[in-house]
């Protein structure tokens, strides 16, 4: 259901929202939202990725453009224990590549590290970048 509420910024760009939709919303302390914001059309938009006590990370992928990449990417992150709350991706035709970007939950995951390596030793990837976010 939609709600709208005039509300007035405070220092610094910081945006009060009323705690009726704040609770509704899980706005609570150590939880993570995206935030795509618009310049051209002046609006900005957020969405829950997760609540408190979860450990997050981003990875961006250059795969090749091909069936069954991300399902091989989605069996690897499974068999770490990697949960993906968020992904995008973006078809780079002229050079047959794709990008991947994705947030995924990794509270599961022991050896980071070990997880960079495995997606860098798959064929189909070409760059790996992998971060923790605090």
């Amino acid at each position: 259901m939609r709600h709208y509420e005039i509300v007035r910024i405070k220092r610094d760009g910081a945006v009060e929202i009323p705690m009726e939709y704040a609770y509704e919303l899980g706005l609570l302390e150590g939880a993570y939202f995206l935030i795509e914001v618009d310049t051209d059309l002046n609006e900005i938009h957020m969405e829950r990725i997760a609540l408190p006590g979860k450990r997050l990370a981003e990875v961006e992928l250059v795969v090749e453009d091909r069936p069954g990449v991300l399902a091989k990417i989605s069996g690897l992150f499974g068999r770490h224990g990697v949960n993906i709350l968020f992904s995008e991706s973006e078809e780079l035709s002229a050079i047959s590549l794709a990008g991947i970007v994705a947030v995924v939950d990794i509270s599961g995951v022991e050896n980071l590290e070990e997880l960079r390596k495995e997606l860098e030793a798959l064929a189909e990837v070409r760059e790996v970048v992998l971060k923790p976010l605090d």
